[in-house]
């Protein structure tokens, strides 16, 4: 197996060997030796089946949680350079999440949860929330602004939590099992919406999902097996 590659590109996301072990006395390898290259405006489905590693590689990943070995270079930036505080700055900046429960603060409303990211990140009340505004008009959403998470449905919980995860244009958005908690219709409502980030935008998505339809039509899919990179393939676009 060889991996792809796009030498026509600087990756946003470079990985080098990436190994997490756990445990002390005995321990357990998680991920082992993965080298992967991510170019910008890829959509990537991180596939396998449970315990081969693909949600550690997504925390490697989003700098959730630092290597046992190897080198993760993400952005120009090496993270193994940076203490706690530079990496969860670097999170803010660079990367948004959205994962398999939506984490949405219920005391809050909706345009208020995303706003939460930007005011973290120093930008005055007024123009978070003008820039939650306008994110949440760009994904349907902005009538519900002033609701609590608790009024609205699963799905559409998720796509605040997506609408959350764009607050800061981030360079990489990361998703880990984003459609597991949605009935059908909902699921394809979320990955038509990454499909949709990527194409129009230029999103890089990296996803972790086990639903074989979604990841058969991302453009790019990376199967893991007991930690490995087993295949890392592309389809062909229209």
């Amino acid at each position: 197996m060889s991996a792809v590659t796009d030498g026509s590109a600087v990756p946003v996301i470079a990985c080098r060997g990436l190994t997490r072990t756990l445990g002390e006395a005995v321990k357990q390898t998680i991920l082992r030796d993965v080298t992967l290259d991510i170019a910008r405006g890829d959509f990537v489905a991180l596939t396998g089946a449970s315990g081969s590693g693909k949600s550690t590689l997504l925390y490697l990943l989003g700098a959730l949680d630092r290597p046992s070995a190897g080198t993760l270079v993400l952005d120009g930036v090496d993270l193994s350079s940076l203490d706690d505080d530079a990496r969860a700055q670097l999170r803010n900046e660079k990367l948004g999440f959205v994962f398999q429960f939506h984490f949405l603060l219920p005391e809050f409303s909706v345009v208020e949860n995303v706003m939460i990211p930007m005011l973290r990140r120093g930008l005055d009340d007024d123009d978070a929330r003008a820039r939650a505004m306008r994110t949440l008009g760009e994904l349907g959403l902005g009538d519900y602004a002033a609701r609590r998470p608790s009024e609205l449905s699963g799905g559409q919980q998720q796509r605040v939590s997506i609408a959350r995860a764009l607050a800061n244009e981030p360079v990489v958005l990361l998703a880990d099992e984003p459609t597991g908690n949605l009935d059908s219709r909902n699921a394809e409502t979320v990955f038509t919406l990454f499909e949709s980030l990527n194409r129009t935008r230029g999103m890089t998505v990296v996803m972790v999902t086990h639903d074989a339809d979604f990841a058969s039509r991302a453009p790019r899919q990376v199967v893991l097996k007991d930690g490995a990179v087993l295949s890392d393939t592309r389809r062909a676009i229209g």
